[in-house]
């Protein structure tokens, strides 16, 4: 008798643990993970000026969470070439319309290249030391990051905000203003 009831106590709870966990399985959305690309084209205005163009490879998680790994380039009046390499983390807000505002954050290191005039010592054929003026090829890298506010229609998107660079060529920090349009694919 005893067994029985055991037997019987067990299948219920049993059953109310699984029925408890599908209720709360069903009220939970379920997370579908997808690849994202994204390329945006835009310009900047600070202490230094440019145009850059980006590109996004990142996971998409509930068409709402965007994380993944950027790659640009740009020309900018700072350092004249320069090359962005950062993680990027994209919020939108979905309000159950075509339009879905959303926060757009990115961290990482620009590589610039730029051409710089150096004098150069030389012992000329009289036997006496002059110099000349030769451009040398420079590299270096500096901060990346921007955050930003913006919007997306579909695949088509806009986002404008603050950029924050560094600039190795002159050893200037220059923050300022952006705007980028792009498409998800």
């Amino acid at each position: 008798m005893k067994k029985n009831i055991l037997r019987t106590v067990a299948v219920l709870l049993v059953a109310l643990f699984c029925g408890i966990s599908t209720l709360s399985a069903q009220q939970q959305q379920e997370k579908k993970v997808a690849y994202s690309f994204i390329n945006e084209y835009g310009f900047f205005l600070g202490r230094h000026v440019g145009w850059t163009g980006v590109f996004v490879n990142g996971v998409a998680i509930n068409q709402n969470d965007l994380v993944g790994l950027g790659i640009g380039y740009g020309l900018n009046t700072g350092s004249h070439q320069e090359m962005p390499l950062y993680l990027n983390y994209r919020h939108y807000f979905d309000r159950g319309r075509t339009l879905k505002p959303c926060i757009n954050v990115a961290a990482g290191v620009g590589l610039h290249f730029w051409e710089e005039d150096v004098l150069v010592p030389f012992i000329n054929d009289y036997g006496y030391e002059s110099t000349y003026w030769d451009t040398e090829n420079r590299m270096g890298a500096g901060l990346y990051a921007t955050i930003a506010g913006g919007f997306r229609v579909k695949a088509f998107s806009f986002t404008g905000g603050f950029f924050f660079r560094t600039f190795p060529s002159n050893n200037h920090f220059s923050g300022g203003i952006e705007a980028k349009v792009g498409y998800t694919f």
